[in-house]
């Protein structure tokens, strides 16, 4: 379930390639740190600092800045292509095209070796290797005042802002490009074709939160296909049987 549901909304999201999975899971990192680290508490500030190394482990492992320069490109070519669009929201546009190139800018102007500073840091590598660990280390740091583990967390943060800042607009954009439906999942499934011409990266399904069932999404090349399941008794996952109606938006550039 997306991180954006609220009191009365439940998004769940489906990535449709690889490299949107991946943005996710790196905005799903970030979004943890930074609620966690804003609340005085021990516990949060190490569920701060766990999702902050899980992200340093997944940075350390993955071409992420490359792939987030090829995403904007794509992008932009895109954009470029609707500007000549007769009709078109050529200010907005525009607007979005400037964005563009500064997050660009400050993607190609960040160093290949951007995470030397945390791989030289010793309190950070040590937690990197201590974390699910007793540590008197991490013990201490822990016992220190909010502000201090708060500030800590900030600076090392600040190593991979450009990374964060790009990841959000890339899904920002993707999210605020798509085409919504209002479908009914006869039985409790829905099968759909996939427009060849309209290359989907995302899939958002929107239900009332207070539902006792959720959808179960599978994509392939040509079709995806939408179960709405539940828990029974003994916690074994089924599928309803009823014709259940829902809101999905189909995300795409």
């Amino acid at each position: 379930m997306n991180s954006f549901s609220d009191t009365h909304a439940a998004i769940y999201e489906e990535p449709v390639d690889e490299r949107i999975r991946k943005f996710l899971k790196l905005e799903s990192y970030f979004l943890k740190i930074n609620k966690h680290k804003d609340i005085d508490n021990s516990y949060d500030s190490f569920a701060a600092l766990y999702n902050l190394i899980s992200l340093y482990q997944m940075l350390s492992r993955a071409e992420v800045k490359r792939e987030l320069i090829r995403e904007i490109d794509f992008h932009k070519s895109r954009y470029i292509e609707y500007v000549k669009i007769e009709g078109s929201d050529k200010i907005k546009l525009n607007s979005i095209m400037e964005k563009q190139n500064v997050i660009l800018n400050t993607l190609h102007n960040l160093q290949a070796n951007y995470l030397t500073e945390l791989h030289n840091d010793e309190l950070f590598q040590h937690c990197v290797k201590h974390y699910d660990t007793l540590s008197s280390e991490l013990d201490y740091w822990l016992t220190r005042d909010y502000t201090f583990r708060c500030n800590q967390i900030n600076l090392w943060q600040e190593k991979i802002k450009p990374i964060e800042n790009s990841i959000y607009f890339c899904l920002d954009i993707l999210r605020k490009s798509s085409e919504t439906r209002e479908e009914c999942a006869q039985n409790g499934i829905h099968i759909f074709k996939l427009d060849p011409d309209k290359k989907v990266r995302l899939l958002r399904i929107t239900m009332h939160s207070d539902n006792y069932f959720f959808p179960r999404v599978s994509v392939g090349p040509q079709r995806a296909t939408i179960s709405f399941m539940t828990l029974n008794d003994n916690n074994k996952f089924i599928q309803l049987k009823d014709d259940i109606t829902f809101v999905i938006d189909l995300c795409y550039i």
